[in-house]
């Protein structure tokens, strides 16, 4: 009976999820996605979780984005719970369902951070919250890579390079706003870069 019930409520949440995404999409020129976003809410942005929008499904981008693409989209913390084959397809969507001057926004932990600690917290199966379900680690080159073969072309906005060297030209801006990055995680109270994320902005190669 519990499960019963279990399948009715996300049943429900998928549907009211469907109809409030779908009324934003018919109501807005701008269409400002932010994907896996948990409790993240951004004025004029969409909030979305996977029982109604999932990123790895062609068919969920072809149901919401048939007729008016994205042109903005933010994903903080979320392509490190997917695995190296479905990546492919989700950068696939991200490519084939938004607009020409489309922004994507990828925010994740940074695999060049310099502190042991925080790429013991942030690897697959470390001590971190979510880090037991996380699939890669990545750093800048790894994801500009990976981009790059889908037809993005990158502007990295915060990172570690291989050198151990910090950059950030992060602001809070309409492309989106990442509480993880070294401006706005209060774990950087004295001004240092304790915890950082790898965020780059992507815009398709014309």
């Amino acid at each position: 009976m519990k499960l019963f019930f279990k399948k009715i409520y996300f049943f429900v949440l998928s549907l009211l999820g469907t109809i409030k995404f779908k009324f934003y999409i018919l109501t807005h020129d701008n269409i400002k996605v932010i994907v896996g976003a948990g409790k993240t809410k951004i004025k004029g942005w969409f909030s979305t979780e996977e029982y109604f929008f999932n990123i790895v499904n062609p068919l969920d981008f072809e149901k919401f984005f048939k007729k008016k693409k994205i042109d903005f989209l933010l994903a903080e913390h979320v392509l490190e719970h997917i695995d190296e084959e479905q990546l492919s397809i989700v950068i696939s969507n991200f490519y084939n369902y938004s607009n020409k001057n489309c922004n994507i926004r990828i925010a994740v932990p940074d695999g060049f951070h310099p502190d042991i600690n925080y790429i013991n917290y942030v690897k697959p199966g470390g001590i971190g919250a979510g880090a037991k379900e996380h699939k890669s680690l990545f750093n800048y080159k790894i994801l500009v890579d990976l981009f790059a073969d889908k037809g993005f072309v990158p502007d990295l906005i915060e990172y570690w390079d291989d050198n151990a060297k910090f950059h950030s030209k992060y602001e809070d801006d309409e492309k989106g706003i990442v509480s993880r990055s070294f401006a706005n995680d209060e774990r950087n109270f004295d001004n240092k870069p304790s915890y950082t994320s790898l965020i780059i902005d992507f815009r398709k190669n014309f």
